[in-house]
């Protein structure tokens, strides 16, 4: 009986990225971008800064979801941050 011969594909598998690899992946380079920043100087200085603006981040999702709800009910939809704070 002939040995059946098998190829190596030399293409690389595509593994889905996870939620938790993508967030990862985010947040270093959120803080690869911040330590060129002169006015921070540790890590102490730039982790409150980095929670601030992910959960700024998070506000303005949420709320973008909730306008467009609010347009589908036919409701009148308010900001929780008014301009010119947002």
């Amino acid at each position: 009986m002939p040995r059946k011969t098998t190829t190596k594909s030399t293409a690389k598998s595509t593994t889905p990225v996870t939620t938790a690899q993508k967030l990862g992946s985010v947040i270093k380079s959120a803080r690869d971008i911040m330590r060129k920043d002169k006015g921070l100087s540790g890590e102490l200085d730039r982790l409150p800064q980095l929670t601030w603006i992910m959960f700024l981040k998070l506000l303005d999702d949420v709320e973008k979801v909730r306008e467009v709800e609010a347009k589908l009910e036919e409701t009148e939809y308010k900001e929780s941050i008014k301009l010119p704070y947002r």
